[in-house]
């Protein structure tokens, strides 16, 4: 089977070979968790990253894997639960982006939150680990376009958009939409 394309940031869908695959959000959560670490998980550090302290039979948590498991057609390894079928991901292209100081594809690729709807704790986690990451390449750079297109996606961050007003040239009109952006921030 050809390579599924995962898509984690502000929406929830994997797709292989133009059809979407039927997974459910906990398949979803598990998928998204092995593309981001593909050095892979133990059983118990894969349950805490889903469950956390809630308490989950390993029948539950083996079903998870095993639907997963057959909707990959194989793809994911037993005992250390590591993909073994080519899975692409925003969410990962996104972190290499930034690890190779492309913010401006960082940027692109980044739709939002890590699964929004996700409670799992290790989804939790990477989705504060992303967020951050964005939100600092953001500041550290020195093009106001990309505080403004941030800004799209953080109405309520102050900083970013004060960050847009001090790139902006006191000619450039993109300052209104900076200005109207903060001034609704600061409001709230």
């Amino acid at each position: 089977p050809g390579e599924v394309r995962l898509t984690c940031l502000g929406a929830e869908r994997a797709v292989r070979e133009g059809r979407r695959l039927a997974l459910r959000p906990r398949q979803l959560e598990i998928l998204t968790l092995l593309a981001l670490e593909p050095g892979g998980f133990s059983p118990e550090r894969l349950r805490a990253a889903l469950y956390g302290d809630r308490p989950v039979t390993a029948s539950t948590f083996k079903a998870e894997i095993s639907h997963l498991r057959r909707a990959l057609g194989g793809g994911v390894s037993p005992r250390r639960y590591a993909l073994t079928t080519p899975v692409s991901c925003d969410a990962a292209d996104v972190l290499r982006a930034l690890e190779q100081g492309d913010t401006d594809t960082a940027l692109r690729l980044y739709g939002g939150p890590l699964l929004p709807r996700s409670e799992a704790p290790g989804i939790e986690e990477w989705r504060t680990r992303l967020e951050v990451a964005v939100r600092e390449a953001v500041l550290a750079s020195t093009r106001p376009e990309y505080a403004l297109r941030y800004g799209e996606r953080a109405p309520y961050d102050a900083e970013i958009h004060e960050h847009a007003l001090r790139l902006l040239g006191p000619e450039d009109t993109r300052r209104a939409i900076a200005t109207g952006r903060l001034t609704t921030a600061l409001r709230d």
